[in-house]
């Protein structure tokens, strides 16, 4: 039967690189991962068509909105404030 025998300088190495690799390892991140945030601009206009082919743009930001009202065959918009429009009534 043969025995293995491990020398001093040996040992030392295996001790020094099992624990150098469980050190990179266990390395807490630097910074947390920055996750991709939308820009406030982005999507702040919504259009929507309703039925009769009337188009009305609204800025979410703020509240306003405009509405087509054709005349004559052409479109001309008119600006309005939803929280306006629903104290008047």
């Amino acid at each position: 039967m043969k025995t293995i025998t491990i020398d001093l300088k040996s040992f030392c190495f295996g001790v020094v690189a099992v624990g150098t690799l469980l050190l990179m390892a266990n390395k807490p991140a630097q910074q947390p991962v920055a996750q991709n945030q939308p820009d406030p601009v982005v999507r702040r206009y919504q259009a929507v068509v309703s039925e009769g082919s009337r188009t009305i743009i609204i800025d979410t930001q703020t509240g306003r909105f405009l509405v087509e009202r054709p005349a004559l065959g052409l479109p001309s918009w008119a600006p309005q404030d939803f929280e306006e429009l629903h104290r008047g009534k």
